[in-house]
């Protein structure tokens, strides 16, 4: 069946001499694996630089139901994202954005809400002046999509943030944030306090608090490999 979508690239694997196979999320479709032949010799109109990982593009595709690999029959950069790939503080977010995306979305499933939200996000990060907590910001809004939105609140009483729950509680554990980490992860879901002057070392623990939830309830204790060099570029 011929169809199209809006699209981001998310993963691309070479195959053979001069294809490549790429993992792309589809509004239409979710997950899905396009094969892209000719790209690596210069023999396709689809260039490499038009499908580096969190492009944005639409397609037109050759959809055969219960097929792994399908046809791109066309691809168009829409927009072209200039910003994320000149800046490196950028380009670092969106490395990260894109393995967070990848451990998290799997199935060949639509959400078109999911998908023209983290489409937003991309165009966010390319086109605005990027705050330094929107690493933070990102996971905690892409949680509500996940179905693992933190509940609660921090408090005298709720000092401390649970990885398991997903709730502020009275007592510290080893599941639990920092009492400074879990006021910021507060202030951040109810919008409290952004124009603090945080510094870098508390925002880098928040946001490894963050990841470390991700890892309770969506990845599964999966390394996150750019988050180092993430906090290193931020801060």
């Amino acid at each position: 069946m011929y169809s199209k979508t809006r699209a981001i690239i998310l993963k691309n694997t070479n195959y053979s001499e001069s294809s490549i196979i790429s993992k792309i999320y589809t509004r239409e479709f979710g997950i899905q694996s396009y094969i892209l032949r000719g790209v690596r010799k210069g023999k396709s109109k689809i260039r490499a630089s038009m499908i580096q990982p969190l492009s944005l593009v639409e397609l037109d595709v050759y959809q055969k139901p219960n097929t792994s690999i399908n046809n791109i029959k066309d691809l168009r950069n829409s927009p072209v994202l200039f910003e994320i790939q000149d800046d490196i503080i950028k380009k670092t977010v969106s490395m990260f954005m894109t393995e967070i995306i990848n451990c998290c979305l799997t199935e060949e499933v639509s959400d078109k809400e999911l998908f023209d939200f983290l489409e937003n996000q991309i165009i966010d990060l390319d086109q605005k002046k990027m705050p330094v907590l929107f690493p933070s910001l990102f996971l905690l809004n892409l949680s509500k999509y996940l179905g693992i939105y933190p509940q609660g609140k921090f408090s005298d009483g709720t000092p401390f943030f649970s990885y398991e729950d997903g709730i502020f509680v009275h007592e510290s554990t080893i599941h639990t944030a920092s009492e400074k980490s879990s006021k910021m992860i507060s202030q951040m879901i109810h919008e409290e306090g952004m124009n603090l002057k945080l510094d870098a070392l508390a925002r880098k623990n928040a946001l490894e608090s963050i990841v470390r939830y991700y890892q309770f309830h969506v990845i599964r204790n999966k390394k996150v490999k750019s988050i180092d060099i993430l906090s290193e570029i931020l801060n």
